[in-house]
């Protein structure tokens, strides 16, 4: 996870150029996520919003909505990468996109969660398999601050 710490509302968007199928459940996308506490590292249990592109399974809207809680998933389409995603925030509200070009944008899923007024925005890979490294490329990568509402 390579992310920024943005306060208050926004949006993180990139295009899932290519992704590694080191797993069917193999993964990349964009995150929204708790920040942790001052001098401690990003937990594994923080509570987050994930818009991801399987290798595959397509595409997904994965969310913690307490700390150290069980993940939800809601599919998108079926596409794979080449693929855009999109994950926002306003106020509590955390809703991901998918699109296949960048301008015209599906939402897969939202939840309430609420993590606080600063949070990290940024990219997430992950293998699906222990102990196995995967690949993913991102290009048009932007976060973007919202005015509060």
């Amino acid at each position: 996870f390579a992310a920024q710490t943005l306060s208050g509302n926004g949006t993180i968007v990139a295009r899932v150029a290519s992704l590694q199928n080191t797993n069917s459940w193999a993964k990349a996308g964009v995150m929204i996520r708790e920040s942790p506490a001052l001098g401690s590292s990003t937990t594994s249990g923080a509570r987050h919003a994930f818009c991801c592109v399987s290798a595959a399974n397509g595409v997904a809207f994965q969310r913690r909505s307490t700390a150290d809680g069980a993940s939800a998933h809601t599919a998108g389409s079926t596409a794979g990468a080449p693929r855009w995603v999109k994950v926002e925030r306003s106020g509590n509200l955390l809703t991901g996109y998918e699109s296949a070009d960048g301008t015209t944008w599906t939402k897969v899923g939202s939840v309430t969660i609420a993590i606080g007024s600063s949070a990290r925005f940024g990219l997430a890979v992950t293998s699906h398999a222990n102990g196995t490294l995967t690949t993913a490329n991102f290009d048009h990568v932007s976060v973007t601050p919202m005015a509060n509402n």
